[in-house]
């Protein structure tokens, strides 16, 4: 059952609140003192002038459809309101009144289209006529969207034509109809837009363009006027005289010469006879432009009036002037979050509470609550397909390799459900992998090795392992061996000798020159300027790494001649470095002497 057929008889005053909307009486006296409240308010002309501007130029109609279109995006709720200050407080949780705001603007199927009707409407007339009419039983309500020239009055009731019949309909007692419109401020019973002002410069916009394509057509019948000679030897044949015959030929010659444009006939000039003298003073014949001045500026004032029309419209310039789109992603985020702030909110605010009050509240009274608590429930809007907000996916992340952020508020911000996340063995697995992606010698630990089932076979002794690596990726205290060793061996082991502090401090700075190098190419035209007080080969730690291998390239160049100077090997010891300086870049950590020394205890 449509919810107009639970309003009949229950007594409820409809009188409107706010100028902003007002529900029309559908039969008795009301509808011609309605009407000729109306008639006074809406006579004006400059409405059906708005109109017809809104069908003719595309500047003014691209930018109202692109904030109808955004508002066609908003979705609805029912909300609460706070007794105490009048404000929403967010959805409601009363299942009844969300039932009920859902079957506003005939449900979601055709919300977006009603809505995207109104917000033309209101741009350019400044109103539109909301008409709600009971389904049949157990059918929802129809819901109609209609400029004010489709409504009008007939006798004691109120007629419209049918939008896809054209029809006259006739309305009920039992329907509703509200005007929902942007008050004047001089006179708030008439009705207001920013097209109003906008029209002397829609008219030149019009005119300025009808001059062009006048002037267009004027050339192709007519490009100037030519003057030729009496002398001129040209026979006259059919002709009066030998200007005519000479034109007659020419255009001959010119229509040949398009249609057979890859021919080398098409490229012969016309040949005729003039006397000597006229030629030498390049007489013969003479081309007149009637072009003037004027033709010239015609261009230039259209464009000034698409520059005034765009400083009128009540909408952001870029917009209004169609370069919205050209902002880059820095920053058109910002515009839309303004345009919907202080252009598509206001809207949205006076469609809901027309809806909340002339509609919504009502049905909610005559489905059993009381008017006190209906009035603490009102049409709330769901922005997020309107309002973009700026990317900050890089910030997330970084904070989040911090640990300064949760795995749950992590997987919110990106909409992911919190049941997507791993389970505790598969996230300790995947850590693992990625830890040994970089530093594959980490695969000696039988522990590591096991707990990513490859079921590898490695003597302790000869892992070389004294140090563990947790879940998270941090480096812990030495320990003894791992408990798969064997216990007649275990007690066997060598103890691991010290690295020397002199190969630390050699591997140090071929780190560093790595790191450097690094965070020179994490240097981009977007960040440039951003970490003046970050060392240059810790920049990874601020700035999210991306191909951790690119920024290596080029790296490691000295590593051979400390590794001779060591007596290690060099390519271990190359490996060893390049593994510890892509563990950092990765994890986003700053060096650590004592991390690095875990790195090099391998090669000792």
């Amino acid at each position: 059952m449509g919810f107009l057929d639970k309003l009949r008889g229950t007594g409820h005053d409809p009188a409107p609140k706010t100028i902003l909307a007002a529900a029309v009486p559908m039969s008795g006296p009301g509808v011609r003192t309605f009407n000729r409240a109306r008639a006074t308010s809406t006579t004006d002309q400059w409405q059906n002038e708005a109109r017809y501007y809104y069908d003719v130029i595309g500047e003014l109609r691209a930018p109202v459809v692109w904030i109808a279109n955004a508002v066609s995006q908003a979705d609805l709720h029912a909300t609460d309101i706070d007794p105490d200050t009048g404000k929403p407080t967010g959805p409601s949780d009363d299942q009844r009144a969300q039932t009920v705001a859902m079957q506003a603007f005939g449900g979601p199927s055709q919300r977006a289209g009603l809505l995207r009707t109104v917000a033309i409407c209101w741009q350019v007339t400044g109103e539109a006529w909301i008409i709600i009419r009971p389904g049949e039983p157990q059918q929802p309500d129809t819901w109609l969207v209609l400029s004010g020239d489709k409504v009008r009055s007939k006798g004691d009731s109120w007629q419209y034509t049918d939008p896809m019949t054209a029809a006259a309909i006739t309305l009920t007692a039992q329907d509703r109809m509200i005007r929902v419109w942007s008050p004047h401020p001089f006179d708030q019973s008439k009705a207001d837009s920013a097209v109003r002002p906008a029209l002397p410069i829609l008219r030149e916009i019009e005119k300025a363009t009808q001059n062009i394509a006048a002037r267009l057509d004027s050339r192709i019948a007519l490009n100037g006027l030519m003057a030729i000679a009496e002398e001129l030897d040209f026979p006259k044949g059919d002709f009066q005289t030998s200007s005519e015959s000479f034109m007659d030929q020419l255009l001959t010659s010119a229509e040949y010469g398009l249609s057979n444009p890859g021919q080398a006939s098409s490229q012969v000039p016309m040949a005729f006879q003039a006397p000597g003298e006229l030629i030498a003073n390049g007489g013969a014949f003479a081309h007149y432009d009637i072009s003037t001045q004027f033709d010239g500026q015609v261009v230039e004032l259209r464009q000034d009036g698409r520059t005034r029309l765009a400083a009128s419209l009540d909408m952001p310039k870029d917009v209004a002037e169609g370069t919205q789109g050209e902002s880059n992603h820095w920053t058109s985020w910002k515009v839309e979050e303004d345009t919907y702030k202080i252009y598509i909110e206001t809207l949205l605010k006076a469609i809901g509470d027309a809806i909340s009050e002339h509609w919504m509240q009502p049905a909610l009274i005559a489905m059993g609550e009381t008017a006190e608590t209906a009035k603490l429930r009102e049409i709330g809007w769901d922005t997020t397909a309107i309002v973009a907000r700026p990317d900050a996916s890089e910030t997330l992340e970084s904070l989040y390799d911090k640990v300064l952020i949760s795995d749950e508020y992590m997987l919110s911000e990106h909409g992911v459900p919190e049941d997507a996340m791993p389970s505790p063995e598969e996230r300790t697995r995947r850590m693992l992998e990625k830890l040994v992606s970089v530093a594959p010698t980490l695969l000696a630990d039988p522990a590591i090795a096991d707990a990513l089932n490859l079921g590898l076979e490695v003597a302790p002794a000869a892992a070389g392992v004294d140090a563990n690596v947790t879940p998270g990726g941090e480096l812990e205290s030495p320990e003894p061996a791992p408990a798969r060793a064997l216990p007649s061996t275990r007690s066997q082991e060598p103890t691991p000798e010290p690295v020397p502090d002199g190969l630390v401090a050699a591997a140090e700075l071929i780190v560093f020159d790595a790191l450097s190098r690094a965070g020179g190419r994490l240097l981009t035209n977007q960040n440039r300027g951003q970490f003046k007080s970050t060392p240059r080969e810790e920049l990874h730690t601020v700035i999210q790494p991306g191909n951790v291998d690119a920024l290596m390239e080029g790296s490691f160049q000295f590593t051979d001649r400390v590794a001779e100077a060591f007596s290690v090997e060099p390519a271990r010891f190359q490996d060893s470095i390049r593994a510890y300086t892509g563990w950092l870049l990765s994890t986003s950590r700053a060096h650590d002497p004592e991390h690095l020394a875990f790195f090099l205890r391998k090669l000792w």
